[in-house]
């Protein structure tokens, strides 16, 4: 057999397979946080007030603030806005708790690392019906760090800690307002 013969037989095999590789390849994907028939409407006006801080942690909810603000802009389907007359949403959220368990031990039982675990809750309401879209008021993280024979160390440890936590929390509640508005239809109606 020539060689000929053998890339003519590759060739049509390649053309018989292609057609069936794009209809298994287009079977329906679509990015499951964003509905079809969602995703060409017009920018949500969302009003993130100043979060609430339940704890001792001085400056916690200016950091949760602006780290939802940060997270929130970063979607072109979202826009913050500054008076809550203009938005179609309201995000409120509040700090509940930062606790520094115990978390790692050597053998004289001195703990080695902690873990911060923050509880936090956020809320989607419609501004106009007062309805709520989405809402989790246990928000619970944890991050290690690990403590150091220094003081200050350990507090630059545990400040970092802090800032992985909010976050991680920013991140959480604006994936799930993205779904949320996602789910949304146009007359404010799940579907």
């Amino acid at each position: 057999m020539s060689t000929l013969t053998q890339i003519s037989r590759i060739n049509r095999r390649l053309v018989l397979l292609l057609p069936i590789i794009f209809l298994l390849g287009a079977c329906g994907y679509h990015n499951p946080n964003v509905a079809p028939e969602v995703r060409d409407l017009p920018p949500t006006r969302i009003y993130a007030p100043m979060w609430r801080n339940a704890t001792s942690e001085i400056g916690l909810e200016v950091r949760a603030h602006n780290a939802v603000s940060d997270w929130l802009s970063q979607s072109g389907r979202i826009i913050l806005v500054a008076d809550e007359e203009q938005a179609d949403y309201i995000l409120s959220g509040r700090i509940n708790s930062v606790r520094y368990p115990g978390f790692s031990y050597d053998p004289t039982s001195t703990a080695r690392s902690l873990t911060a675990v923050m509880n936090a809750g956020a809320t989607l309401t419609d501004r106009v019906t007062g309805r709520t879209v989405w809402q989790d008021p246990d928000l619970r993280l944890e991050e290690t760090y690990n403590l150091s024979e220094s003081i200050s160390q350990t507090d630059a440890n545990k400040h970092q800690a802090l800032l992985q936590l909010v976050d991680n929390m920013a991140e959480q509640v604006y994936l799930r307002v993205l779904r949320s508005l996602s789910r949304e239809t146009p007359g404010g109606v799940e579907d």
